[in-house]
């Protein structure tokens, strides 16, 4: 066996109880019915079956908080999507309202950009990117 200082050997400790201690408030914080489990297993001084069971309880509630994550994702996506779609829309009637004779407003060309800051971080399609690229280089009214 290693001879390992008594000082690293407390950090390590110290840092393990602080890892465990953190994952636990992070999981009973999710969960009123897990926390207050949580609470009657330590008030017990439970056996090794409550524990188990107060387990089971915890890893069924990080079940439905996972599967409350993904029906949000899945929400974003669609918001994204939705919010896509809105972008794309207002670049394209900004681009045909203009397209005879090339000239942007000050103030649209800002929203132009705008929008278009968004829609690429959002990675919208090409086509936007082409039409955009285009009316970047039309002039601004006066």
């Amino acid at each position: 066996m290693e001879n390992i200082p008594v000082a690293s050997w407390i950090l390590w400790l110290s840092s393990m109880i602080g890892a465990v201690t953190a994952i636990t408030g992070a999981v009973l914080g999710m969960s009123k019915k897990a926390r207050n489990g949580f609470k009657k297993l330590v008030r017990k001084n439970a056996d090794a079956d409550e524990i188990k069971e107060a387990l089971n309880a915890l890893k069924a509630e990080i079940g439905r908080t996972n599967e409350m994550v993904e029906r949000i994702d899945e929400e974003n996506r669609k918001q994204r999507d939705a919010h896509l779609a809105t972008l794309r829309n207002a670049i394209t009637s900004m681009y045909y309202k203009h397209l005879e004779d090339k000239k942007l407003a000050a103030y649209e060309k800002e929203d132009l950009l705008k929008m278009y800051d968004v829609y690429k971080a959002w990675h919208g399609n090409t086509y936007v990117h082409t039409i955009v690229g285009e009316m970047t280089n039309w002039d601004v009214k006066t």
